[in-house]
């Protein structure tokens, strides 16, 4: 992960879809300036209703690189790692025809960088989630989320798969 001093941390994300519309909605989550604003009126609210600190970081910004096909998928993440750059999230269709599906593209990245978080986002798969956390391991680095779905959630939810958690020790 890069970070950029007083910009904040670049979380490096990869999207594969074979759908434009789905691309659209990726962009719109993860680039557009409201999205972090929204978060942070989201997270605001939920401390306030919750009794909870308040989560989302201003700082916390996305760079997109994006791809309709499965092997795109892994050539960019292997080009990634040669250069010294890895993703730190890959997000992956589960089915993009007419090459391999996201589930094999997912195994080709995982053997590739096992350090990746992979989420598959799907509307409909032939692949069980059990095959797939067998196919990709390890489980804790493997997420999976059903079509139709909050972009802007899932986004929330990329930044908190990368953002190291505070400990809280009991003296």
């Amino acid at each position: 992960m890069m970070n950029t001093g007083d910009e904040g941390k670049i979380i490096r994300v990869l999207i594969a879809d074979d759908d434009e519309l789905i691309l659209d909605c990726y962009r719109e989550a993860f680039v557009e300036p409201e999205t972090t604003q929204e978060l942070q009126v989201i997270d605001a609210l939920a401390a306030e209703l919750f009794d909870v600190e308040a989560t989302t970081n201003e700082d916390s910004k996305f760079q997109l690189v994006e791809c309709s096909q499965g092997e795109d998928a892994v050539s960019l993440v292997k080009a990634a790692a040669d250069k010294g750059d890895p993703f730190d999230v890959v997000i992956l269709d589960v089915r993009m025809p007419p090459g391999i599906d996201g589930v094999e593209a997912g195994s080709q990245i995982r053997a590739l960088d096992p350090d990746v978080e992979i989420v598959f986002v799907t509307g409909y798969s032939d692949v069980p989630i059990e095959e797939m956390q067998r196919r990709v391991p390890p489980a804790m680095k493997m997420h999976h989320f059903s079509k139709p779905l909050s972009f802007t959630q899932l986004a929330q939810d990329v930044a908190m798969m990368v953002t190291p958690i505070e400990r809280c020790d009991d003296d």
